[in-house]
């Protein structure tokens, strides 16, 4: 996959621009000039959403009444039209002019891979954000996933509405032991993926062990789906009488967590709480530049890289290495200032919302 050219007016600080685009795309400029917005007006085209907010409404430019983005997209060998426009609270999404109803589907359409500082810091909130992370990586790994996803949550609401109300949860019970045990045999076989890779780009990045994951789930983790049917449907008795007093659903997908740890002398800390900042930003980028190599494995589209100001921190050494892992995929960067190594690739200077490009 890759993305031709971009038509940006009114989102942001960005009121009008036409721009075109190469295979490496490096955004440079102060702070506050527009440089993430590009990268956020690139991720909205791609997946009808913001990685910055949830209140779509503060992305309209001040003083101006709607956004509109335009994108030419070489998809599967053909060149497709995306267009997305948000007026009041009217969001209209288009590909090649017709409608698309099921926006949330955009994540499995179009393969996007974001390395973002709001992604460090939503890692560190809690279980829920990083469930998050890891559900919208599944999800463009695969549509059955992201669709028996939204089928869980749905049965999920109305188990834990039947428990508030203290009426027999049993008619829900069938529906989400089948969508949690195939969402959790997912998660597993995927988590273990990701364990080795993340192996292989520690050893890589660094010459040595320097990152763990672990997926912490709520019900015992089995070796076949059928198994892990089993398993959650055992949970789900054993807390029969505790949901019953809680009222709401106490095991599942819905309740786990992923667990990143950062080996120091052969001594296993967990990096969101003992992590310091460079350590934690390195153990980011490891956790997704695995899923890259994941995904172009996977996938006969290759993603698309959206990189926010992430070589910050890293030694001209380290960035080589990333670079390494990253380099045959369409990118696009942002940095404070021309990254040295890469100077001749396009530079794009960013200022009040205006772009330059090889300025």
């Amino acid at each position: 996959m890759r993305l031709i050219d971009l038509k940006v007016i009114n989102f942001r600080n960005l009121k009008n621009l036409s721009l075109n685009f190469f295979d490496v795309n490096i955004f440079y400029g102060e702070n506050a000039q527009g440089k993430t917005n590009i990268l956020e007006g690139i991720y909205f085209l791609f997946s009808g959403k913001s990685f910055r907010t949830k209140n779509e409404k503060e992305i309209i430019r001040w003083g101006e009444e709607s956004f509109y983005l335009k994108g030419n997209v070489d998809w599967q060998s053909q060149n497709l039209i995306l267009e997305t426009a948000l007026s009041g609270e009217e969001k209209r999404i288009k590909i090649n002019q017709k409608n698309l109803k099921r926006y949330r589907d955009m994540v499995f359409l179009f393969p996007i891979i974001l390395f973002s500082q709001e992604e460090i810091e939503n890692f560190k909130k809690g279980p829920s954000q990083r469930r998050y992370l890891l559900n919208r990586f599944i999800s463009t790994l695969s549509y059955k996933y992201h669709k028996a996803l939204s089928e869980y949550y749905k049965a999920l609401y109305q188990r834990n509405l039947t428990l508030k109300n203290e009426r027999d949860v049993s008619l829900w019970n069938s529906t989400l032991i089948r969508l949690g045990g195939y969402i959790l045999f997912e998660r597993r076989n995927v988590m273990e993926e990701i364990k080795r890779k993340v192996k292989e780009v520690s050893n890589n990045l660094l010459g040595r062990d320097f990152l763990e994951v672990e997926y912490l789930s709520s019900v015992p983790l089995g070796d076949s789906e059928e198994e892990m049917l089993k398993n959650f449907e055992t949970m789900l008795k054993e807390k029969e009488w505790e949901e019953k007093r809680k009222k709401y659903t106490l095991v599942g997908p819905h309740r786990d967590d992923v667990i990143l740890r950062v080996i120091r002398d052969n001594v296993k800390y967990d990096l969101r709480k003992f992590g310091s900042a460079g350590e934690k930003k390195l153990g980011y980028i490891i956790w997704k530049l695995a899923q890259v190599e994941i995904l172009s494995e996977n996938r006969k589209e290759k993603p698309i890289l959206l990189i926010d100001d992430l070589f910050g921190d890293l030694d001209e050494d380290k960035q080589r290495k990333v670079w390494e892992g990253i380099k045959n995929f369409q990118i696009f960067l942002t940095t404070p200032i021309r990254i040295e190594f890469l100077k001749d690739f396009p530079h794009f200077l960013v200022k009040n919302g205006e772009v330059i490009l090889n300025a």
